[in-house]
Order: structure tokens, then C-alpha cells, then sequence
């Protein structure tokens, strides 16, 4: 995997504008405030854990709980993850986007984590790993780990461009394995390490580009943690 390290707001638009020039190829980036694995929320904490089963019955309940139609769209499983993930449910989803600028904020706008660094993955040529939900109906009986473009059933996908990984349990390795460990994928992987000193600079950077928390949680509780940053953060 290769690994770039920024110095300043300007080398990461530099570099992404290298990798459009480089590349017409689908695009997708993650933000992450520390250098965690590349797994899915709801196998973080025991990846060895098969949890399919435990998936199934949350997703159930999830619906059993809410109505089967959602502002008036019917939804098939994959929407139902798709909505359970950007509400806090644990899934077997992780969160992309196409737009390198909110993959960024991502990195760089944990209050807690400002003294240490922060990191963008960059998933290169994604489109050879898109799935056809047409011929995988059911998120819990795939072969592989695949490339989810999600229908925008929320304000929360539109608002941060989203798409996912979609991943599996592999019954070979007997975990969900690290992308930066799979077999496939991991060639396709860059890590753009941001230096701690810097990231106070990039988020007044990208609040000038519009990309804040108000932008990227349209509702109260964005404007208000917006507010949070522009009066007590700086």
C-alpha cells in the first residue's frame, strides 16, 4: 500500500488532482482520525466473530420497528443497511465518498483526536468491484468483499456523496479481513497520512470550500456543531 505524507491543505488537492489527471477511473475516499483498520462497524471489536446471523436479526427488528415504507419508497435489504448505517446501527457497511474534501473533514474533525494524526484512504479504480444488486439480492449471502453504490434514500448519503464497502465474513480466514489485507483489493488502497499540527488549518480550509459540519449533517445537530467549532474551536 502506498502511503503519502501532506505538509499542507494545498499538497492534498495537488495530489488528488494528480490522480484524476493519472486516472478517469471511479474514485473513492475514507476519513478516518487514527490508522484503524479498514473494517466495518459491526466487526471492529471481534472481526473473528460471524456475526451474519446477528445481522439478520437486527435488520429484522430494525424493520419490525419502523415502517416498511420510508417517505414513501419501498425498500429491498440493501436500502434498509444502507439506512441502518447512516442512523448508528451497526453494520457490515463502511463508509466512502466521492468527494475527497469530505473524506478529509472526516480525518481531520475529531475534537479529541487533534493531537495525533489523521488519515484519508483512497480506494483506486473501484468500478472493477462494484456490485450488481440485480444478481446479489441479499447483503448476507455474497461471495466477496464488493464496492456498494447506495440508493441516496437519505439526506445524510446526498449530503456526503456517500458509497460503501459492503463486506463479508470470510469463512477461509475465518474473520472479515482489513481491505488493506484482501487479496483483491489491497493493490487498489493509498493512505495519505495528515500531520496533527496541520489539521486545524485544513478544517478552516475546508470550511471555506463549504465542507462543515452544517454541510455534512443537514439538520440541527450539524448547525449546532457547527457552531460549536466556528465560536469555541479556533
Amino acid at each position: 500500500m502506498d502511503t503519502q505524507i501532506i505538509k499542507k491543505f494545498l499538497d492534498y488537492l495537488k495530489l488528488i488532482e494528480n490522480l484524476k489527471v493519472d486516472t478517469a477511473e471511479l474514485l473513492l475516499f475514507r476519513g478516518q482520525s487514527s490508522n484503524d483498520p479498514l473494517l466495518p462497524s459491526i466487526a471492529r471489536k471481534e472481526p473473528k466473530k460471524d456475526t451474519t446471523e446477528l445481522e439478520r436479526q437486527m435488520l429484522k427488528e430494525l424493520i419490525r420497528q419502523t415502517n416498511t415504507k420510508i417517505n414513501g419508497q419501498q425498500f429491498d435489504e440493501w436500502d434498509w443497511l444502507i439506512y441502518a448505517q447512516h442512523y448508528g446501527m451497526k453494520t457490515r457497511l463502511l463508509d466512502w465518498t466521492s468527494n475527497p474534501l469530505t473524506a478529509l473533514w472526516f480525518a481531520c474533525s475529531n475534537p479529541y483526536k487533534m493531537n495525533s494524526d489523521s488519515y484519508v484512504y483512497i480506494f483506486l479504480h473501484a468500478e472493477e468491484f462494484l456490485l450488481d444488486k440485480s444478481k446479489e439480492k441479499s447483503p448476507f449471502t455474497r461471495s466477496k468483499t464488493k464496492v456498494l453504490k447506495p440508493t441516496l434514500n437519505n439526506q445524510r448519503v446526498i449530503s456526503q456523496s456517500g458509497w460503501f464497502t459492503a463486506h463479508k465474513y470470510s469463512k477461509t480466514n475465518e474473520r472479515f479481513v482489513d481491505l488493506r489485507s484482501n487479496r483483491e483489493m489491497k493493490e487498489n488502497i493509498m493512505e495519505v497520512q495528515i500531520p496533527n499540527e496541520i489539521k486545524t488549518k485544513i478544517l478552516e480550509g475546508l470550511n471555506l470550500f463549504g465542507i462543515n459540519n452544517k454541510s455534512l449533517f443537514n439538520d440541527i445537530g450539524g448547525i449546532c456543531q457547527h457552531i460549536n467549532w466556528e465560536f469555541t474551536a479556533r
